[in-house]
Order: structure tokens, then sequence, then C-alpha cells
């Protein structure tokens, strides 16, 4: 059995990959693991089949035929499914990791990947579940935004305040914020947010993660003249910039 610590007992799985050796493989290897695996060929039947619930994970290819696996992950969050989604990715697709990850996906791995890696990233995303990080965080933290006024960003419904402007996060930029907020007097390194973030016991695993998202981070909170409150600190991490927080 691969080294790793399960936090739920026989966690079921999700796996929507259209190549059937890869999806039979796949299988295989977590089953192996003691875990309950479901897997399908296509993003309708994906679709059919979360919606019964009970999943722990899904592993979700992007490219599928019927439905793509954008669409299914849409699909999922749209009805509020907070289950873990890593999503399967080419080499190369860059807009696709990006444009998952705006849908909500908690991570990725790039094919061809090893299977220690993999197993270790689904472990991880089951170790630090959305909903456990944020109720450990604050609630509401108040910002500083650029025309002098005052921005809140609401962890309990996933959004930045600024006047009758709101702009909606993904559960795990929320959790990204509330971890950097928290230890707002020191900058984070990468390897402590793949630790503390995404779970991940070994934060030298090989992800781009945390940079994507920090970037994406960046990019939407600039429509409320936030692009600055996650600085990069040279060589150290990154850091929050803000004021105190409230509620």
């Amino acid at each position: 059995m691969i080294e790793g610590e399960m936090t739920i007992e026989n966690p079921h799985v999700l796996i929507v990959e259209d190549e059937a050796p890869i999806r039979e493989g796949l299988t295989a290897l977590f089953e192996s693991q003691g875990f309950v695996v479901t897997a399908v060929g296509d993003g309708l039947a994906a679709v059919e089949v979360a919606a019964g619930g009970g999943f722990d994970a899904v592993l979700l290819d992007i490219m599928l035929p019927g439905m793509d696996g954008l669409s299914v992950l849409r699909h999922l969050r749209s009805r509020s499914d907070s289950v873990a989604v890593l999503l399967l990715t080419a080499k190369g697709a860059e807009d696709d990791v990006v444009r998952g990850l705006e849908a909500g996906a908690d991570d990725y791995v790039t094919k061809p990947f090893g299977i220690h890696e993999l197993v270790a990233r689904v472990r991880g995303l089951l170790r630090r579940a959305r909903v456990t990080t944020l109720k450990e965080s604050r609630r509401q933290i108040v910002v500083d935004a650029a025309d002098a006024s005052s921005a809140v960003i609401d962890l309990d419904v996933l959004a930045v305040r600024l006047g009758d402007h709101e702009l909606r996060l993904t559960a795990r930029e929320a959790s990204l914020l509330a971890f950097l907020a928290e230890r707002r007097h020191r900058a984070v390194p990468r390897d402590e947010l793949l630790v503390e973030v995404w779970g991940y016991r070994d934060g030298s695993i090989q992800t781009r993660t945390v940079d994507v998202h920090i970037q994406q981070l960046r990019a939407k909170l600039k429509s409320v003249g936030g692009e600055s409150w996650v600085g990069t600190i040279r060589g150290r991490g990154y850091r929050f910039v803000g004021t105190e927080d409230v509620g």
C-alpha cells in the first residue's frame, strides 16, 4: 500500500475518464488503496451519477465526450456540491487549468502523472476538506480598498463586498485568503500553503496550483481595487495586507 494516512474510512471516489485503459487503471489503483470507486466514461454520465451524492472526491478529465469536464464541474458547483475535485489535464493546457480553478476545482494534475503523486493529491484534498477549512477560519475580513473605502471579505457566503458590488469567490479562494489573513504578520511560504490549505503531507510536491490560485485571486480582486491585497515577498512566499477583522 502506498504510504499515507486516510482521514475517511473507505472514501468514495468518482472517476470520470473517457479512455478505457486509463479509467480501468485508475479504478484498480484506488481500489487497491481502500477507496470505493465509481467510474464513468463521459460527462453526462458523471452528472447523472454525481446527482446521487455520497462522493468524497472526483477525478475529472477535462476532455470528455458529450459534456466536457469543465461543464461537469460547473454543474456540480451550481448546485452547491462541495465535493473535492481534482482535474486531469493534458500537458500544456494552461487555459483549461485556469478555467477549471475558476469554476471551483481544488487542484489539478497533468498527464502523464505518477500513481504516488495522484493518490497523494486525492488524500490531501480529503484531509483538508473545504468545509473544515472555512469553519476554522475567521468569518469576515475588512480590507482597505483603492478608493479609501472598506471592502469586506465574507467567508460565510464566499464573496467580497464593496459598496453595492459583490464579487464571488470559490471555496478554495476563500480558504486561501482566510489562511493568509490570519497570518498577516508574516509571509507564508508556498509549501506551508500546500500543507495547510490543500492538505498535502509534503509541501515540496510539484504543482503550480498555489501560483495559479494566487494569479486568479489577484485578477478577480482587481475589480474591487484589491489586486495588491495578496503581496509577494520575494524568496519567502505570500502575505495578506489588510486591516482589522470584523464579525
